[in-house]
């Protein structure tokens, strides 16, 4: 996978659990097959085309360089906690 799309494998699926989604679920409403989002979402095959990508940020409500192009962090991870608290 290229690194332009590093962090959209984990943010999608970070993204999931936080809305409480399905895989099926974010197929249905995306148009994406459950094969090639397995694939996608696992590493194998083809990276991320434009199409995929707007639909996916689009289904989630947000900019495509959010969900593709810049890594999210959960609130809970303690790492950036200590971060924002200048520890």
């Amino acid at each position: 996978m290229e690194d332009t799309y590093k962090y959209a494998n984990n943010n999608i699926k970070l993204l999931l659990k936080f809305k409480g989604w399905t895989r099926e679920y974010l197929c249905k409403k995306t148009g994406i097959s459950m094969i090639t989002l397995t694939r996608r979402l696992n590493g194998n095959g083809a990276n991320w085309k434009l199409e995929e990508s707007l639909s996916i940020s689009k289904t989630f409500k947000m900019p495509v360089k959010d969900v593709f192009f810049t890594q999210l962090i959960p609130n809970g991870n303690t790492e950036q906690n200590n971060v924002e608290k200048g520890a």
